[in-house]
């Protein structure tokens, strides 16, 4: 019954620390279904990982924190609450994305993640750095 929670546990650690190929490696199924605001996105955990290293090579490593995370071990499902700063590829000022992720779990593996989240919000003019994506 704790295995999900401990797994997703492991799952945020990895991906907080900057280590999400890693985190798609070890937890996603290899055909995992990855949605975003409700359409189909990538299917397959090597067309995932390709454009998260796509991802990565355009921007850097993001920023990332789990602000909430719930998890229902009877469903196998688990939801997480990112907040998510890096730097925008064309102009290189600070962003910042709020997103909710919705897992689906089975037999250990995450077999569908479904991303939602509205628009982006750029912090290039605020007066202070708080809450500014950390360079590199």
């Amino acid at each position: 019954m704790e295995d999900l929670r401990r797994r997703l546990d492991e799952f945020i650690g990895l991906v907080e620390s900057g280590r999400s190929i890693e985190a798609m490696q070890r937890f996603y199924a290899e055909d995992v279904m990855m949605f975003e605001n409700r359409e189909l996105s990538r299917a397959g955990r090597e067309a995932c990982i390709a454009f998260e290293r796509e991802q990565l090579s355009k921007s850097g490593r993001p920023h990332l924190k789990a602000t909430k995370r719930a998890a229902d071990p009877q469903t196998g499902v688990s939801f997480i609450e990112w907040v998510v700063q890096f730097r925008s590829p064309s102009s290189g000022r600070p962003i910042r994305l709020e997103e909710v992720a919705v897992q689906k779990w089975s037999n250990g593996e995450i077999i569908e993640e479904r991303f939602y989240y509205e628009g982006v919000i750029d912090q290039g003019d605020e007066d202070d750095d708080e809450g500014e994506a950390p360079a590199g």
